[in-house]
């Protein structure tokens, strides 16, 4: 029999095991304990402070650059108040934009700040490690949950349904009286009815003065009161020819008015009426009246 030796072979499985035994426990450690310082508060402060200063002049203008820059800063430092700060500008973006993204940003950056805050706290966490002074934490724990609780406030307004706003209602136009040249006619008229009383002065006064010139004409001059009797006629006729001069100015300004108005609300009116599709015109007619001891002008009319 011919004896074959077998060479032996790598244990390759189990050092590799072995190596990622070792590997793993290192990689999985927190940052502080590969740091090659220690973090206090006074060099954590003074690393904050610079990107604090870099980020403060956005927060106005770009508020969404701000938490970019602090949110990255913190990741890198593991700064639980840089956290917190990348929170808040996230929220200044979050109600700035109504972006529902920034604001769970700024909710999960604060909860972070508070979860390292609160680590740092424990007893057990490494003293080689601390962000804060430990009078500091309490404020800040709050204004991290102070940043939670506007996000989620914020976020809790966005989903709620938009109310259309109510119906503006016009006010209501007081119904007037239409301008159609309805009160040109009426005034018109008025003062034709006017200019018409005048003319009946006119003839009144005529009429009387001719009456009393008869009567003149009819005196006997040898009678014993005929001075009395002149004076009295004489006196009438006067006042008749009073009447007839003051019938003819009243009756050139309402005949003269009266017209102008009249015309100048049926020429309206006719106007109006074409504009609103009404087909029926003002009438107004002036017709001569006469009878058994008077005479006259008789008007008439639609409007």
């Amino acid at each position: 029999m011919i004896a074959h030796s077998i060479p032996a072979t790598r244990p390759v499985p189990k050092l590799a095991a072995a190596l990622l035994a070792v590997t793993l426990p290192i990689t999985t450690l927190p940052l502080p304990a590969l740091a090659a310082e220690d973090v206090t508060p006074a060099r954590a402060a003074g690393v904050r402070k610079t990107v604090q200063d870099r980020a403060k002049p956005m927060l106005s203008s770009d508020p969404g650059g701000a938490a970019s820059l602090l949110s990255t800063e913190a990741k890198k430092t593991n700064d639980p108040l840089l956290f917190i700060d990348a929170g808040e500008a996230y929220l200044a973006e979050g109600v700035a934009e109504r972006d529902k993204a920034a604001l769970e940003q700024a909710i999960e950056h604060a909860s972070i700040g508070i979860d390292i805050a609160a680590f740092q706290q424990d007893p057990r966490c490494d003293p080689a490690w601390q962000h804060l002074d430990a009078g500091e934490y309490d404020r800040e724990l709050t204004r991290g949950k102070k940043v939670i609780e506007d996000s989620e406030k914020a976020i809790a307004d966005l989903d709620k349904p938009v109310e259309a706003p109510p119906p503006v209602e016009e006010p209501k136009k007081e119904k007037g009286t239409p301008r159609d040249g309805r009160g040109l006619i009426a005034g018109g008229s008025l003062m034709t009815v006017v200019g018409v009383g005048g003319l009946a002065m006119i003839g009144a006064g005529l009429a009387l003065s001719s009456k009393a010139q008869k009567d003149v004409d009819a005196l006997d001059p040898s009678a014993i009161d005929f001075d009395a009797q002149f004076a009295d006629i004489d006196k009438r006729g006067k006042t008749a020819n009073v009447v007839a001069y003051a019938g003819i100015g009243v009756a050139a300004v309402g005949l003269g008015v009266g017209i102008a108005l009249l015309a100048l609300g049926v020429k309206k009116r006719k106007a109006y009426r074409a504009e609103h599709g009404a087909s029926e015109s003002a009438r107004v007619h002036v017709a001569p009246a006469l009878g058994y001891g008077y005479g006259g002008l008789t008007l008439g009319g639609r409007f």
